[in-house]
């Protein structure tokens, strides 16, 4: 019996001087390619004022990506889930639909990038309001 004692460490299984690895690890998902945009952010303007605002990005394939938007509004939190459609280098449309804070309504957006990288973009809410404005992306990195 002395010859088949083990003790099991970490993963490890110790079997009288000889080690092998057991497979108890979780299956692991396929590595993510280590230069996928993850997120983008940037500036909007409206009404005369400018906020920051901020997008969590799921990539879906095809340039299509799932997005959870972030921002305020006189210190309010804004929420949104959308979803974006880009190369994250030319152009650039998405859409958007209150999820929480003090967000309501829907909007979308299209825009260019620039040379320096920056998208220049018009947004317009969609529905009953039809109020509109300004938002930069900066380069994604």
């Amino acid at each position: 019996m002395n010859c088949l004692s083990f003790v099991q460490m970490g993963g490890v299984c110790l079997l009288s001087c000889l080690a092998v690895t057991t497979a108890l690890a979780a299956p692991t998902e396929p590595a993510a390619n280590s230069n996928e945009v993850t997120s983008i952010k940037g500036t909007y303007s409206f009404k005369g004022k400018e906020s920051a605002w901020s997008a969590k990005l799921t990539a879906k394939g095809d340039g299509t990506y799932d997005a959870i938007y972030a921002s305020s509004w006189n210190g309010a939190p804004l929420n949104y889930i959308g979803s974006i459609k880009s190369d994250l280098k030319t152009k650039i449309t998405g859409t958007g639909k209150a999820s929480g804070g003090k967000a309501n309504g829907t909007f979308e957006f299209s825009g260019t990038f620039g040379t320096n990288g920056v998208a220049q973009c018009n947004y317009k809410e969609v529905g009953d309001r039809q109020r509109s404005g300004t938002l930069t992306i900066d380069k994604p990195k």
